[in-house]
């Protein structure tokens, strides 16, 4: 019997991460297609290179707390102030909110550089990753997941 549960919790959780890798290229263009449109730089909070977080591009800036292999990589924490003008970029910030200690304070200041112009995918609060990272338990508002 354990052998059928183990595998029907490593099926749900392939699905839930095969859906929310889909979310992350859909979202990520739906960003880059905006920054283009507004003429503005497409910052990355979350580096596309950092593990399974994988499925999107680096934008013209990635930032993450560590140097990530993207061309323009910004080492910031989005809690404090991040090296862009207020409303002069386009964000999207993938499966990071989760894991910063204030996410309010992190999203004043996306909406601050963004202008309100800020793409979000999140970790779904049910699936394994939030075991296994428990920050991903913390529920998000649904336009921040």
């Amino acid at each position: 019997m354990l052998p059928y549960v183990l595998g029907a919790l490593a099926a749900w959780e392939a699905g839930w991460w095969a859906e929310r890798r889909g979310r992350r290229a859909r979202v990520y263009a739906a960003a880059r297609a905006a920054a283009s449109q507004l003429g503005r730089p497409l910052v990355v909070i979350g580096a596309p290179d950092a593990g399974a977080t994988s499925g999107y591009g680096c934008g013209d800036y990635t930032v993450d707390l560590q140097r990530s292999a993207c061309p323009r990589s910004v080492v910031a924490d989005v809690t404090r102030a991040l090296p862009f003008p207020s409303n002069s970029v386009v964000v999207f910030c993938s499966c990071v909110l989760e894991y910063v200690q204030d996410h309010r304070t992190a999203i004043t200041e996306i909406s601050r550089v963004s202008g309100g112009w800020a793409y979000y995918v999140g970790v779904e609060p049910w699936t394994l990753a939030s075991v296994l990272y428990p920050g991903a338990r913390r529920t998000l508002p649904p336009q921040y997941r």
